[in-house]
């Protein structure tokens, strides 16, 4: 089950404009994929973590590789940012939890700004600290709006890609009675952290009471979407639709892929499961509605050795043979869909997932980081420890 660590009670959505849409292309596959499907060939180069190691992991939610082959893993609960050497030695921890300079409080999310710069977002308050390498703190920026401005800020992912800087963000907006509401957002800018300019713009009023949660209007492609060569955006605008819209950095609409697909059933145990994580009144669910099938796109990365774009759903996470971890759909740069690509690791994992690095390395986390699906979360005095492991796609 996806597992979302901050977000916002949105009770209706408009549907969001996209600048260009009628001209845009679209190419939705019936026929299936060209190649058929393949298993990925991987060979294991290290691994850190579980219970045979020193090293322990909270909960992760980003992995990133630097040029240099190093690998920055980032643990959400314990506030830090853990570096391990091309051969799999544990090298050091940046930062640690707290408010001060280079500090971090909910980090989601890595970048690397430059060679000797790294990024870590922070969910809220909304902001972007700058670290140097070894840890030493830069400087704190606020890619989603400055709490001076008047924000109420929260970001909830971060990419950067060919001197583009984006974050999916949301705020909330108080007015008299009746008039609160959240924005929801993609915050672009660069590097240089000049002038961001929001698109992709969501505006929902918000229930002060807590008593509605419809979860199809609150819908936002929030940890699904990335950016491509040249800072393209690939996002999934709709829930119930296998369909990437690749958007330039102004937000205008350049294309639009994806393929036949039908959405997979919850359970009625998964269904308990979903609320929103910040509930501004009641758990009362007695008004809730809870869809009955699962996003049609669960994440989106993009190959850098060849700007392939690797779509997971979560058929392609949860219903799998024994021995592959996940499926993913790969399309073309330009959307045809290409093959289906089996990743050969279920034997040894119950739960996991995967990160494509770039010099044909694969990055695995091993574990489960959220409640079971059917419905029990682990105790974590029986949880297995968290590993990342490191493979060679051959």
């Amino acid at each position: 089950m996806k597992h979302f660590f901050l977000s916002l009670v949105l009770l209706t959505a408009p549907a969001l404009c996209l600048a260009g849409s009628t001209a845009a292309p679209r190419l939705i596959d019936t026929d299936g994929p060209t190649q058929g499907i393949q298993t990925l060939a991987v060979q294991e180069l290290w691994r850190v973590g579980g219970l045979d190691d020193d090293l322990i992991f909270g909960r992760i939610t980003d992995v990133k590789m630097h040029p240099d082959g190093c690998v920055y893993i980032l643990d959400n609960q314990l506030c830090q940012v853990v570096v391990v050497s091309p051969e799999g030695e544990h090298l050091r921890n940046l930062s640690r939890e707290g408010d001060g300079p280079g500090e971090l409080r909910q980090p989601m999310g890595l970048v690397f700004l430059a060679d000797d710069v790294l990024g870590v977002g922070l969910g809220f308050p909304a902001k972007l600290v700058t670290l140097g390498l070894d840890g030493t703190p830069i400087a704190t920026h606020y890619p989603v709006g400055a709490p001076a401005e008047g924000n109420v800020a929260v970001m909830i992912s971060l990419h950067f890609q060919d001197g583009v800087l984006a974050a999916s963000g949301g705020s909330i907006v108080f007015a008299p009675v009746g008039e609160s509401h959240t924005d929801r957002f993609l915050s672009v800018g660069d590097a240089s952290f000049g002038k961001f300019h929001r698109i992709l713009l969501r505006q929902t009023p918000i229930d002060p009471a807590g008593l509605q949660f419809v979860e199809a209007d609150q819908y936002y492609f929030d940890r699904s979407w990335t950016l491509g060569p040249q800072g393209r955006i690939y996002a999934p605008m709709m829930r119930a639709a296998y369909e990437i819209s690749e958007l330039d950095t102004a937000g205008n609409l350049v294309r639009v892929f994806g393929r036949k697909y039908t959405p997979r059933k919850r359970t009625g145990a998964e269904k308990e499961l979903i609320s929103p994580v910040i509930n501004t009144g009641t758990n009362d669910r007695s008004q809730w509605k809870i869809e009955d099938h699962d996003d049609c796109i669960s994440r989106i990365m993009v190959d850098p050795a060849d700007g392939s774009v690797w779509v997971l759903t979560p058929h392609g996470h949860e219903d799998q043979p024994d021995g592959i971890l996940e499926t993913w759909d790969v399309f073309s740069p330009t959307g045809e869909y290409l093959r289906q690509v089996a990743v050969p690791l279920g034997h040894e994992m119950v739960e996991g997932t995967c990160f494509l690095m770039g010099q044909d390395r694969m990055v695995v986390i091993r574990g489960n980081q959220s409640p079971r699906g059917d419905g029990e979360v682990e105790d974590e005095a029986e949880a297995e420890p968290l590993e990342v492991i490191c493979y060679a796609i051959r």
